[in-house]
């Protein structure tokens, strides 16, 4: 009788032990998919708002004080050269092309004058668009560019202008998803996680192009 019930007893445990590595064993699986699909996520929702960016110091020595008309000479990669800008103490000043010559006007010091011209892989209206009087503009020298990976403004503002399920789809993405955006002030975009669900997180720290503002991206998925 106590050797049937130790059986029985044995038997039970046994099965008990038997179904909870199963249903563990579930759980982990669906762990590691959920968080395949966050990576999966989180990479392609930053290779669509991130884009390639270059900075190029610009000197130019000046021999007076005021405001001077400058250009340079440059060769621009494919499809970056509307996003040029010329900055100064981070300040935008005004610029215009004529071909690859970029002319910009600029307010200089005796001596050594540092600027900085930046440009991006992007789509987007034409930054230099002012009209410059170039007679007697006075040339000035490109240094070699930095290349970097910032957030595009322009590009968080087309993903927030198209519908969820449909750039969802776009980036190939099956589960839920919601992304935040904090530069200062978070800007939600899709639907909030439901009471009581695992939901997976990723966060970026990086900066906005043209301004380089703080901004952090989250994607989570559940």
């Amino acid at each position: 009788m106590n050797v049937d019930w130790a059986i029985a007893v044995s038997v039970f445990l046994v099965f008990i032990g038997i179904g909870m590595a199963s249903y563990w064993g579930l759980f982990e699986a669906d762990s590691n998919a959920i968080g395949l699909s966050l990576d999966s996520a989180n990479d392609k929702v930053l290779g669509f708002l991130r884009a390639d960016s270059w900075t190029t110091p610009v000197r130019y020595d000046s021999g007076s004080s005021g405001p001077e008309v400058l250009y340079l000479d440059f060769t621009w990669p494919e499809g970056t050269k509307d996003s040029t800008r010329i900055l100064d103490s981070s300040l935008p000043l005004s610029c215009m092309f004529q071909g690859d010559r970029l002319y910009f006007e600029a307010n200089v010091e005796p001596g050594d004058n540092e600027f900085l011209m930046t440009f991006a892989n992007v789509s987007e209206p034409l930054a230099c668009g002012s009209f410059l009087e170039t007679a007697g503009a006075n040339r000035t020298l490109p240094l070699a560019s930095e290349k970097s990976v910032m957030v595009s403004q322009s590009r968080i503002d087309q993903m927030l202008g198209t519908e969820y399920t449909q750039f969802r789809q776009s980036l190939g993405i099956t589960r839920n998803m919601r992304i935040e955006i904090d530069s200062g002030t978070t800007t939600a975009y899709g639907p909030s996680p439901p009471q009581y669900t695992n939901t997976y997180v990723r966060e970026t720290h990086s900066a906005i192009l043209g301004t380089g503002q703080p901004i952090t991206i989250r994607v989570m998925v559940w």
